[in-house]
């Protein structure tokens, strides 16, 4: 089921495949919910988060220039899942959520699953995270309304920005490319409608 909904969208490449292969989705999801783990759908996580559903997570990963000597920074880290599948992709992540459950929760479930090139940080990352900039890649995994300043100012020249820009309805997913120190490209990915990334002014807290 989750590869024909996964190729629907265009994601044909096996290595992304794979990675829903590896990774048991229905350990990351709410006991309730884990019989609907590869459905169609964003699936709650508490009151104010959900999982992005399958297919938009591949199409992430898929729309991404990714190699293993990447340091990245990954926004929203949520139920863990889509940091299990970029850190399966880069030597080093930082993974940054608001809330210390959801830090807390991946963190075990990733060390389960023997990723450990994985940093966890709990603050608020509506911003990025600049305390450890520059990055070869940051993701979020959560929607602006718009780009706030300063995120692609953290990346190193040829890294990537991965972002999701618009309104509740429906958010443009655009990959920014630094090309020097004041150049940058930007393309327009796909079309989605997930939900907004929640600002918190809660203390950064670093977790290994």
């Amino acid at each position: 089921m989750i590869e024909q909904q996964i190729r629907t969208w265009n994601v044909l490449d096996e290595s992304v495949l794979d990675l829903f292969r590896k990774y048991d989705r229905k350990l990351f999801v709410p006991s309730k919910y884990q019989g609907i783990a590869f459905a169609d759908l964003e699936i709650p996580i508490n009151a104010n988060a959900s999982m992005l559903a399958p297919k938009v997570e591949a199409k992430i990963i898929d729309s991404l220039e990714l190699n293993k000597k990447m340091k990245a920074l990954h926004i929203g880290t949520g139920s863990g899942f889509f940091a299990a599948l970029l850190a399966s992709h880069v030597k080093e992540l930082y993974t940054v959520d608001i809330d210390s459950e959801f830090i807390a929760h991946a963190q075990q479930l990733l060390k389960k699953n023997k990723l450990n090139n994985v940093k966890y940080i709990v603050s608020n990352g509506f911003n990025g995270y600049y305390q450890e900039a520059p990055y070869d890649l940051i993701v979020f995994t959560a929607s602006h309304v718009k780009e706030p300043p300063g995120l692609r100012e953290q990346l190193n020249i040829d890294g990537q920005l991965f972002i999701f820009e618009g309104d509740q309805s429906l958010q443009h997913a655009k990959v920014i490319k630094r090309l020097s120190d004041s150049e940058y490209s930007a393309q327009t990915m796909f079309e989605a409608s997930i939900p907004q990334l929640i600002e918190s002014w809660e203390p950064n807290k670093f977790l290994f």
